[in-house]
């Protein structure tokens, strides 16, 4: 082989690699489709569930990401972890007011209802959930009358630090199928779409028109909103 064949061929091979590397769901920077599910006596004894999204958007790119429920521009609420500033957000907005409180890496921050007695139990057993690898952690509770389940996340998605706010903090892998709540809301929230298309840098950083209080403050404006009738 001539050596302008060789190296022909080994450019070949150097973009077909690099190819398949971008082509790789999930890998660095993208947007994460989920469908959430609510329990429905809850949803009969609260009416404000009813006016909550059924769907919810994780974007992710360069280790930051930002996890967003929102509906038809009344609502929004947001969790930002931005790794190149170190710092943790919440956004809430119920037009026509906008909130947010953050804090540095680690500091004190709200978040989803903590899970008493949580016990984590990680299985071996694995499974594809939309191209990605899932691992599944068994979830069970030092009060044995509460339910058991399980829970499924991925190591594919390079995310910093990615369940922060909720009560899976071990858990180092992005959560692809789990069960949580917010201010008494149960929801299982599961996979259901996986975008590669480019995020815009802004996901990950607070508006500037949002007001600034302290997380006190922000868990008694969540209280206020997500305790409404209609």
């Amino acid at each position: 082989m001539t050596d302008a064949k060789k190296i022909l061929k080994l450019l070949l091979f150097t973009a077909i690699t690099l190819l398949c590397i971008s082509c790789q769901k999930g890998n660095n920077e993208g947007t994460l489709t989920y469908k959430i599910e609510f329990n429905e006596q809850e949803k009969a004894e609260r009416s404000i569930i009813g006016l909550l999204p059924e769907t919810m958007k994780y974007y992710y790119k360069d280790k930051s990401s930002s996890m967003e429920i929102s509906a038809f521009g009344m609502f929004r609420t947001a969790y930002i972890s931005n790794f190149h500033q170190k710092t943790n957000s919440v956004l809430f907005y119920f037009m026509p007011k906008k909130y947010t409180c953050g804090a540095k890496f680690g500091e004190k921050m709200i978040g989803f209802d903590p899970m008493q007695g949580i016990i984590l139990t990680p299985t071996k057993e694995e499974k594809d959930i939309l191209g990605l690898t899932a691992h599944k952690i068994h979830v069970s509770f030092e009060d044995a009358s509460k339910e058991e389940y399980d829970i499924w996340y991925t190591k594919d998605i390079k995310v910093n630090d990615p369940n922060w706010h909720t009560p899976y903090k071990e858990v180092d892998g992005v959560l692809l199928d789990y069960r949580i709540a917010l201010k008494g809301i149960s929801m299982h929230i599961a996979l259901s779409d996986i975008s590669d298309a480019v995020v815009d840098s802004t996901k990950f950083s607070v508006p500037k028109d949002f007001v600034k209080v302290d997380v006190d403050s922000m868990n008694v404006i969540f209280d206020k909103y997500l305790e409404m009738e209609f």
